[in-house]
């Protein structure tokens, strides 16, 4: 049994094993000709001897992989996801080059930088062409800017990974890539290492109770943290004393009412509270005791983070969608059409993702409502249906206007 099982495993011997083998060499050399072409052009990929193909797939980069890194706890089914993430941001892929042309950033990951990599270290004489080829793909070559908007592309690939997988409530994800063949031409390795930083969870005391907060921060390139330290007054704030920076804390109330009213991955909208508040100037509204900070969403205002004045701290109490009372679109919103709270409410007007589910920018009637209430920035959120959690089924705008029908607004109109 154990011989017969041995054989079996042994690929020389395994007639199916043999022919895959040969079908994968074969889709190598494939990729490598379109690489050619799309690069510099026809005509290229035939000066490669045979000899020279076979070495270089004998000596191809093993497969981009996310793993654990040694000095991290970080779980397995976080590189499961982070591995998931990976794929599918670079399904469809593609990557602009300088002379029209355009490659799978994928391919270019793989066999762009084996074909790039190799013609870079290779003698001029080392086979007959060889100087005419790396003349042609010199342009490619490390620190090239070609080469660099490879890096960055790179870059903004783990990036999104990192940001999908991070959340406040839990861990802030950080990952080394510089160990990848897109950093290093001699690694016999191509992973991606990930680190995992846990957030703390304090218990503060306002007004007689007990909340539960975190402090606002990230992680920087070198894995320390970086935490939001903001003036008073550069959010309207007065203060008796000096005006010094002061750390900046976020409820766990004002997470959760972020992703009720948001409902996107949470850690695009937490990096985006973190990184408001690291902006030399921070747009705000100031209110009695309370300052409403702008929360973007694409450049395109979504609401405001609630913030207050206690002690040596700035707190975020809640999340405001734009539509809510206590905003100024809120307020605009009640006095044009006379919405309340409850109506917004039963509507489901009242956060992005049901907001959006009704496509009100298709109907001229209901888009100049909310664009005269200072609303319009949601009318152009649309795409980020793609990243809502839950899915949600697209709901008949008419029926919004047969509940405003006896409104003022409505009215006049006729």
């Amino acid at each position: 049994m154990s011989k017969q099982k041995k054989k079996k495993g042994n690929g020389s011997s395994n007639p199916d094993a043999a022919k895959q083998a040969l079908m994968h060499q074969k889709r190598f050399i494939e990729r490598m000709e379109l690489l050619c072409n799309a690069l510099v052009g026809p005509g290229y990929f035939e000066k490669f001897p045979e000899r020279i193909l076979a070495h270089m797939y004998a000596t191809r980069y093993p497969a981009l992989k996310i793993k654990a890194s040694p000095d991290s706890d970080v779980s397995k089914s976080t590189v499961i996801k982070a591995n998931k993430l990976l794929s599918a941001f670079l399904e469809d892929q593609y990557i602009n080059l300088n002379n029209g042309e355009r490659v799978l950033f994928s391919m270019l990951l793989s066999e762009g930088l084996l074909l790039i990599h190799f013609l870079h270290v290779v003698p001029a004489n080392y086979f007959p062409h060889a100087a005419l080829l790396k003349e042609e793909f010199k342009d490619y070559f490390p620190d090239t800017e070609a080469y660099l908007s490879i890096q960055e592309m790179m870059g903004t690939l783990v990036q999104d990974i990192i940001v999908f997988l991070s959340d406040l409530n839990k861990s802030i994800i950080k990952a080394d890539y510089g160990e990848t063949a897109c950093f290093e031409i001699t690694s016999n390795y191509n992973d991606i290492y990930l680190y995992e930083f846990k957030t703390n969870k304090i218990s503060m005391l306002i007004n007689g109770e007990n909340h539960s907060m975190i402090r606002l921060g990230w992680i920087d390139e070198e894995l320390n943290w970086i935490f939001a330290k903001v003036k008073p007054s550069a959010l309207g704030f007065r203060v008796a004393g000096l005006d010094v920076p002061l750390d900046v804390y976020i409820q766990t109330h004002a997470l959760k009412r972020l992703q009720e009213r948001i409902n996107i991955t949470p850690g695009i909208m937490h990096s985006i509270v973190f990184m408001t508040f690291m902006n030399p100037e921070i747009k705000h509204h100031k209110d009695y005791d309370r300052s409403l900070i702008e929360f973007y969403l694409s450049d395109k205002k979504a609401g405001y983070l609630q913030v207050e004045l206690h002690g040596d701290r700035l707190v975020i109490h809640t999340f405001l969608f734009l539509t809510n009372n206590g905003t100024p679109e809120g307020i605009k919103l009640e006095k044009l059409a006379g919405l309340q709270k409850a109506d917004k409410i039963y509507l489901e007007i009242d956060k992005l993702s049901t907001f959006n589910s009704y496509h009100i920018e298709k109907n001229e009637q209901l888009k100049d409502l909310f664009i005269k209430a200072g609303c319009g920035s949601l009318l152009e959120l649309g795409h980020l249906q793609e990243f809502t959690v839950n899915e949600v089924k697209d709901k008949d705008p008419d029926s919004i206007l047969k509940y405003l029908a006896d409104s003022k607004y409505f009215r006049s109109a006729e």
